[in-house]
């Protein structure tokens, strides 16, 4: 018997031994809590699969799990979470803003590599085993694609958002201007000629600018921190084996992606969600016999530092639905003004998904940020966006087409206005049906968004970093382009044209000759 029970665990233990997971670096530098939800669901999601994951955050689990190893970065960047106010948010809204962006987000990232944490991990990078690969979030920070040449790993990326114009051309990802606007322009398909013009030098304008000021200030880091000679920030984005991208066409439009552009749009939502809602507001939103709206804008922004004026004119709009109740995600409550209505209840954190799945809500009053509103739409509950910066205007407007939500300005924030999107939601079935049939559309899928992702990662694994590479990552920007053909071809029809001229006026020039030579006859008398 024990000589069996031996056999057994050897058997065992081999099997094991040869269906080893893993060993995957996960690096997430950025401090924002709704970008990194992302890349936990994904890491846990690959340690639950057995996979070994090393992650380097601002946000280690309160709890640990098997086959998860935090390597906690909380501390030393100023939090964003809760933490950006009215005139912050302003500094950073706009297309021309990249120089501020870097300045505030992109390179103070970059300056962690500075740190023993990331020193120790590029100096003496573990061999017990080595890195199979590395996952690295990929914002505006691209001095973290150095680990992979590093490590002589496959990189995979994961964007919290839509691609972005700047990553277009190194990834070899098509970009179809024509029909597909970018993040920036703030129009939607069918374009108009002037929509179509503003999208392609928006585009362009965006690459060029991010390229510039990445090249500017993080090519000095990346040469600090790996040594010199490594590759320039730009051309590291040629390295990615693999993005995995949060983006569903069911939400935000049909687009193309090459292979190694994965979409996981909703990776995050977990049916299985157990964060109990406080008891307070549980109560008040089981007790919402005529229903209630949810408002927040974010872990970021604090609605509270707007302008009073705004607020009174949403506490003004609040008053006039009840019976219907409100209940609002606000960081600090003590900052909002006096007034605020008796059907309101306010909270500094929910458990977003348990707000949003329960039987009693009616509309989400939100800034558009794509992880909430694709939350929002999963559980079929339409939205009224107040976009405010980013992707936010792309996706309020993507959802606005869809009979999805009603888009109202921010920068004009007013009672009647507001009153009416919400009556207006809640009375014209059109947008719960709409709600409804994008929520079907978004669920049904051969594979979980979390397991997609899992499985093109461990595909990049098992058969190499350019096994899904598209070859025009190689080509210079004007053969990818076709310039050079495109050229040629004009330069053959124009040699054509010109031959043909001259061969119609050589031709001419003898019948006209010819016809000059030719004797008259001599008229009769």
């Amino acid at each position: 018997m024990a000589r069996s029970w031996i056999v057994a665990l050897l058997l065992l233990a081999a099997s094991l031994s040869s269906s080893h997971g893993l060993r995957i670096l996960g690096i997430f530098p950025l401090q924002g809590k709704s970008h990194f939800i992302m890349g936990e669901a994904l890491m846990r999601g690959l340690a639950a699969k057995g996979h070994r994951v090393d992650v380097y955050s601002h946000f280690p689990l309160k709890k640990p799990i098997p086959n998860y190893t935090d390597y906690s970065l909380a501390g030393t960047l100023p939090a964003l979470a809760n933490n950006m106010s009215f005139n912050y948010m302003n500094s950073i809204t706009g297309v021309g803003s990249m120089s501020k962006d870097m300045e505030l987000i992109g390179n103070p990232v970059c300056e962690l590599l500075n740190l023993p944490i990331f020193q120790n991990l590029i100096k003496n990078p573990p061999n017990d085993p080595p890195y199979d690969l590395v996952i690295i979030e990929m914002f505006l920070s691209n001095c973290y694609l150095a680990l992979g040449p590093h490590l002589n790993v496959p990189m995979v990326s994961m964007v919290t958002t839509s691609l972005f114009e700047w990553m277009y051309r190194p990834l070899g990802n098509p970009s179809r201007l024509a029909v597909e606007p970018t993040m920036y322009s703030g129009a939607h398909h069918p374009m108009s000629f002037k929509d179509r013009v503003r999208n392609v030098l928006l585009s362009h304008y965006s690459e060029c600018s991010f390229n510039a000021e990445a090249r500017k200030s993080q090519n000095a880091v990346v040469e600090r921190a790996f040594g010199p000679g490594t590759t320039d920030v730009i051309d590291l984005q040629k390295e990615i084996s693999l993005t995995l991208v949060n983006y569903h066409h069911a939400l935000n439009g049909v687009r193309a992606f090459t292979p190694s552009v994965v979409p996981v749009g909703g990776i995050h939502i977990f049916e299985n969600e157990d964060n109990a809602l406080p008891v307070k507001i549980k109560k008040f939103m089981d007790e919402s016999k005529d229903g209630f709206v949810y408002v927040s804008f974010g872990s970021m922004v604090q609605l509270e530092t707007f302008p009073e004026h705004d607020l009174k004119e949403l506490y003004a709009s609040f008053k006039n639905i009840a019976p219907i109740r409100v209940v609002m995600k606000i960081a600090k409550p003590e900052l909002l003004p006096s007034g605020l209505p008796s059907n309101v209840v306010t909270h500094s954190w929910l458990p977003q998904v348990q707000v949003l799945k329960h039987k009693n809500i009616k509309a989400f009053v939100t800034h558009g940020g794509l992880m909430g509103t694709q939350e929002s739409i999963y559980y079929g509950v339409p939205l009224i966006g107040f976009p405010l910066f980013g992707d936010q205007h792309f996706n309020i407007d993507s959802y606005t087409k869809k009979n999805l939500a009603i888009r109202l300005d921010r920068y004009n924030i007013k009672e009647e206005t507001l009153t009416a999107a919400i009556k207006e939601i809640i009375n014209n079935p059109q947008y719960k049906i709409s709600a409804d049939k994008a929520s079907k559309a978004f669920r049904d899928a051969p594979l979980s968004p979390l397991n997609t992702a899992i499985y093109w990662v461990e595909y990049i694994a098992k058969h190499g970093k350019y096994s899904l590479r598209s070859p025009i990552v190689d080509l210079p920007w004007w053969q990818a382009s076709l310039l050079d053909v495109y050229a040629f071809l004009a330069t053959i029809f124009m040699l054509l044209v010109v031959t043909l001229y001259k061969l119609v006026a050589i031709l001419l020039k003898l019948i006209f000759k010819f016809q000059k030579s030719k004797p008259r006859k001599m008229k009769k008398k």
